[in-house]
């Protein structure tokens, strides 16, 4: 990396060495700045913790005491400082509350996306574009073969199940509030249950303001009775309403090759596919690049022929 940088990867994950703070560190740092609420990018035990308002919240309910730091929430666009360096959070359309981090050091433009997408999601603040000179990005689905289908397409695709109830596996946090606003609204004759465990999270979405429709928490008795159910559950406890009589179980991905069985998989996505990270670097004004949370290796080599100008770190 060229020394101007000030960015490096380390054992304990992105280190700023001017501020002296690490972004989404891996480990327990004195220092963090934690882009989002999901539980591989905001870790315990950090000394303090720069967050917005909505990610500090989901991680005071997630950890409790575990959490063992000092929180500094700051909300989107509000400058701050850490160790006299410039920094602020801008929406980064990934979840509730999750936000790029823009550090201003020595002339030089610094966006870290944490894990993003630009398109439309109504249980979220939508993305907002920074302009940088080092842009520090997710690369989950940096491969052509990742060209995410539209959400209507796939809501549609559920109407051939229309005289059974439906269980959807979704991560707890983030996917499920998604899924039950996308299902609200598209099947407003259809009752929503929620498993206890995203139910946490969805208060906390509704708290600050994000309505997710109308929902009710889990009642096992009234879902064996009914017919016009959905019940959204973490993917962990999908495989047991699996093969129910009744019952069409449904797992909600971005990925193509699904690890959870399930009779149907809704590729809805969470992060930027192969054309929504393009569109960020070429609308970005970025020279530098460096890809992080998955493999770059095909940004680089596309880049390399399209933006021979662009210098892309692994």
């Amino acid at each position: 990396m060229e020394e101007r940088f000030a960015i490096e990867k380390t054992p304990k994950g992105l280190y700023f060495g001017p501020g002296d703070f690490h972004l989404d560190p891996k480990r327990g740092v004195d220092r963090a700045v934690v882009s989002h609420g999901h539980a591989d990018h905001a870790i315990p035990s950090n000394r303090e913790v720069w967050c917005t308002p909505a990610t500090g919240a989901i991680m005071q309910a997630r950890y409790g005491s575990k959490l063992k730091s000092v929180l500094h929430t700051v909300e989107l666009e509000q400058p701050f400082q850490i160790n006299g360096i410039n920094l602020s959070f801008h929406s980064a359309g990934h979840m509730l509350g999750s936000a790029q981090t823009l550090i201003e050091h020595d002339g030089i433009r610094y966006c870290y996306t944490g894990d993003f997408k630009t398109t439309h999601d109504p249980s979220c603040e939508p993305f907002r574009p920074v302009r940088c000179d080092v842009l520090i990005t997710e690369t989950t689905f940096a491969d052509p073969e990742y060209d995410h289908p539209n959400d209507s397409d796939e809501l549609n695709r559920l109407e051939s199940w229309a005289d059974y109830n439906w269980v959807v596996g979704a991560y707890s946090l983030g996917k499920s509030q998604r899924i039950t606003r996308l299902l609200t609204e598209r099947f407003p004759n259809r009752r929503i249950m929620v498993h206890p465990e995203p139910a946490v999270f969805h208060r906390i979405y509704e708290k600050y303001g994000m309505g997710l429709g109308e929902w009710n928490h889990y009642d096992h008795h009234e879902f064996n009775r009914a017919n016009d159910l959905i019940l959204m559950v973490p993917p962990k406890v999908l495989s047991s309403f699996h093969g129910r009589p009744g019952v069409v179980t449904m797992f909600a991905t971005g990925w193509k090759r699904p690890y959870i069985r399930a009779t149907h998989h809704m590729q809805i996505s969470d992060h930027a596919d192969w054309a929504e990270l393009l569109r960020l670097v070429d609308s970005c004004g970025a020279t530098t690049i460096m890809a992080v949370h998955g493999s770059g290796v095909e940004l680089q080599k596309h880049l390399q022929k399209s933006h021979p100008n662009i210098n892309v770190i692994l």
